[in-house]
């Protein structure tokens, strides 16, 4: 993977900053490709769409050296990008965290050692955004850690593990005849009027408070309750339901589907994500 390290070039001045510039092309060239490809791994809708706000910042800054390039010097330059390789989503987030942190080092010291360049509050912009990325990754890169570990033994403190959760819904375990996900519902949202034809429900409110509306109808919930930190919910097969946060907190429970509901792997980080993967 390519790492830049700017103005530390030997030569005259003019090679000097030559250099510089086509190492900030190399750098901006190899982000595109990186998060291009973590794009296509992505585990969901929210972290592409935010690889892909990573990918456009990224297209910007090699468009503007690439022209800056071009003025200095009348050609093209001339560079290769290789793609980078990784076994997981996982272990790409990882990788990409820790290179975008070291090349705003590099431009961080960049623009240290070079005082006399035109291009040092350049560098300092640069260093600046692939800081900005980095924080960025790296907490994509823990809400990615929760995943799905259904089909094998799994012990967990359940409590710990819902009110560390900050996505909309999150399958932590999903077996043949049953299901576990982690819910977080935003302050005045809630879960969504639906109803599961052949599938029990178990909800436990782990913190927050909520209001609670059942029935055999779409139109006529008559069953109603407010719910509390550990109130547990029994929803029936074929009962339309919904659970509304009406704290000033997220409201965070689990969920217990038989048989499951969603997909091994689910992970809907907004309640948008989650009526977008459902239509």
């Amino acid at each position: 993977m390519h790492y830049v390290y700017p103005y530390e070039h030997s030569g005259s001045f003019q090679q000097q900053v030559l250099d510089s510039i086509l190492d900030c092309i190399k750098s901006a060239a190899t982000a595109v490709r990186f998060y291009y490809q973590l794009a296509d791994e992505a585990s969901s809708q929210q972290h592409k769409n935010e690889l892909k706000q990573l990918v456009r910042s990224e297209e910007a800054h090699l468009q503007y050296f690439t022209d800056l390039y071009r003025a200095y010097t009348g050609q093209e330059p001339n560079y290769e990008v290789g793609d980078v390789s990784f076994s997981t989503y996982e272990e790409g987030i990882q990788m990409a965290t820790e290179w975008a942190s070291n090349v705003a080092g590099a431009f961080r010291q960049g623009y240290l050692k070079s005082p006399y360049s035109p291009f040092r509050d350049v560098f300092l912009r640069v260093s600046s955004d692939k800081m900005e990325h980095a924080k960025r990754l790296k907490g994509m890169q823990k809400r990615s850690e929760t995943k799905d570990y259904g089909g094998q033994p799994f012990v967990v403190n359940i409590e710990r593990a819902t009110k560390k959760n900050n996505t909309f819904r999150t399958a932590l375990w999903t077996g043949e005849h049953l299901q576990v996900t982690l819910m977080s519902i935003q302050p005045g949202e809630d879960i969504g009027l639906e109803i599961h034809p052949n599938v029990d429900q178990f909800l436990r409110i782990e913190d927050g408070k909520g209001f609670v509306q059942m029935g055999d109808k779409q139109d006529s919930l008559t069953f109603e309750r407010n719910v509390f930190d550990d109130d547990a919910i029994m929803i029936p097969a074929g009962t339309w339901h919904n659970v509304t946060n009406t704290g000033n907190d997220p409201l965070k429970l689990y969920s217990i589907y038989a048989p499951p509901e969603h997909p091994f792997g689910t992970v809907h980080e907004t309640k948008a994500d989650a009526m977008e993967a459902e239509y």
